[in-house]
Order: C-alpha cells, then structure tokens, then sequence
C-alpha cells in the first residue's frame, strides 16, 4: 500500500497578536518573520516588537527553540528597517546551525526615536558620570522596567505562542551599545530569568569605577549565582572611547571566578562601532551560548 505524501503544515499569517511581515523588499534571506505593535508600560509612544522564526520552526509546536530578548529589534535580521544597517542575524544563524547548534528565536524591542529616551530607557538606574549627564541631558534610567517587562510580561507571552524552550539556560538577553549595558545589567539582576548575556560595545565609561563596584556588589555578584556572559569591544573612532572600560570590566569578573566556561570576551582593534562588527563577533557569542546537536 502506498503511503500518502505527508502534508506540509501551513505557516500562519498570524500568531497571537504577531503578523506574518510582508518580504519582498527585505535583506533577510532566512526564517520567518513577524511583527506587531505594543503599548509598553514605561514608555509614551507605541513600539514594534519583531519576532523572528528560524527555518526549522515547526508551526505543529513538536520541537522546542531557545530565545534572545534583544534590544534595538529594528536592527536585527532585515537592514531595510534600519537607519544603520542590521545584524544580519537570520544569515549568522543558519550558518551555526549549518555547524551542528539549535536555533534560536529572536524576539526585539524596537528603540524610541529620541536617542536621549533611548540612553534612559536602557540605563541601569544608577547615576552616570557628571561629564555624562551634562552632554546627554537629564539622567532618568529605567533600564530595570525595561529588563523586567521583558522577564515578567514579554516572555510569558511569547513562551504561551510559540514553540519555546523556556528554561533559564534557554533564554537569552542581547543588545550593543546601550543595550550592551542593559544586556550586562540583566545579567546582573535578572539571573532567575536569563541564562545569557550579550554585552557588545558597553559604555561602561558611563560610570566611575567606584560606582560600577557599586552595581556589582548591590546584585552579589558571583560565578555561582549569576550565568553565561559574552563581552565584545571594538577600537576603532568613537570605539576607542569604550575600550579601557570593558577591559576593567572584564578583568574584574575574571577575579570574582568567571572563567572561560562563564564568560566570553573579544576585543578587535580594527573594529568600529557598528552593526556590521557586531554581526560578525554575534557568531562567537552564539556559539558560546547555544548547544551543539550534532
């Protein structure tokens, strides 16, 4: 008897409140992805949050996906959404999975269009640097209700619609510049939730030293206690700024005991702050994060 050609599942235009994005006139060139608009409880003004499926999704909810929470979504997987050009995340990740490693979802807040709304809303809530304050305006951070809303309220929401790993190895917190900081400070502060964190360019010169050791220790920093992190630095132009700062910083957690299972560091001299560096280094971190099937 023969047997009967196994039919395809449909993939949805629509998951929960998320639609399926038009991609015709897109960069991405892998995965499926969805949009859809949301009122944030800490900010004014409507956000896109983006979500993106790796081609192996399986809508019937068979296989389970670790996820990144990322800041900036605009910039993610698609440059024509981008003032600056994207991370071409789609492509990084078919390439690991090409090499044995699961893939990931990537779930990405949009950024407010005011950079000084951006540089409050993923700040720690700790005081920078006077210096800081006065070229950047009022210092308001709310970089913990940003964190929180996506530990307390997004990822619900997405482990409820789509076929996630929701563990805490499984689930994942990125961003550069800005969201480099946010991303460190939810590794600080958020261990219950996120298992790893990708911290590209932080400008951790934000802040004093004494104050920096001041986060730290407000959060008991330690290997047992907090999870996987991967720090990258550029050092190019305005890069060069950022360098002598992550390199503390890095320093500093190899002596409270994060060694090389813990914590990744990169730092490339010929880099600039840009997406394009940050695609080309988010291959490291992914792999440092993700597991290898085969």
């Amino acid at each position: 008897m023969m047997s009967m050609p196994k039919k395809k599942t449909p993939i949805p235009t629509i998951i929960g409140p998320f639609h399926l994005r038009k991609t015709r006139n897109t960069t991405m060139e892998y995965g499926f992805y969805y949009d859809a608009v949301f009122k944030l409880p800490f900010a004014k003004d409507d956000r896109h949050i983006r979500v993106w499926l790796p081609p192996s999704y399986d809508f019937e909810g068979k296989s389970k996906h670790p996820v990144m929470y990322m800041s900036d979504g605009q910039n993610l997987v698609d440059g024509k959404l981008s003032a600056y050009g994207d991370w071409h995340l789609d492509r990084v990740i078919h390439k690991l999975h090409e090499e044995g490693y699961e893939e990931p979802i990537l779930v990405g807040i949009d950024c407010p269009k005011p950079p000084r709304q951006r540089t409050n809303e993923l700040n720690p809530p700790y005081r920078v640097l006077e210096r800081i304050e006065k070229s950047m305006g009022p210092n308001h951070p709310i970089g913990d209700r940003f964190i929180n809303y996506i530990a307390d309220e997004l990822k619900p929401l997405i482990d409820s619609l789509f076929s996630t790993d929701p563990c805490i190895e499984a689930t994942a917190i990125g961003g550069s510049s800005m969201g480099g900081i946010m991303a460190w400070y939810a590794f600080l502060s958020r261990p219950d939730v996120f298992g790893f964190s990708l911290a590209f360019s932080p400008p951790f010169f934000f802040y004093s030293h004494k104050m920096l050791e001041k986060i730290l220790s407000d959060w008991g920093i330690s290997p047992e206690k907090q999870r996987k992190i991967f720090l990258y630095v550029g050092g190019v132009d305005f890069e060069k700024t950022f360098v002598k700062d992550v390199k503390y910083m890095h320093n500093r957690l190899l002596e409270l005991g994060f060694g090389e299972d813990k914590m990744g560091f990169l730092f490339d001299a010929e880099q600039p702050h840009h997406e394009e560096a940050w695609s080309i280094y988010s291959y490291n971190a992914l792999a440092f994060w993700l597991k290898k099937s085969k």
